[in-house]
């Protein structure tokens, strides 16, 4: 899911929570995972549609601040 439609999806109160997890595919990078009160899960994605991913987890927790999040787990 793109920054901009996660930035929608948060005001209208769709997300039950976020989690920040090693990116399976690089396990020295971490990814974001938005899970919606639906059941449903989604990577947040940056707009040209590749991940967000990073080695330090400070970038990751500013884009999920950028959508509204105040509160995320983190397995690392």
């Amino acid at each position: 899911m793109k920054i901009s439609e996660a930035k929608i999806k948060f005001e209208s109160s769709y997300f039950a929570y976020a989690e920040i997890r090693k990116n399976p595919g690089n396990i020295s990078e971490s990814i974001v995972w938005l899970y919606g009160s639906d059941g449903k899960s989604f990577m947040l994605c940056h707009e040209n549609s590749s991940a967000v991913s990073s080695k330090e987890l400070d970038p990751l927790i500013q884009v999920l601040r950028e959508v509204g999040f105040r509160r995320a787990k983190v397995y690392f």
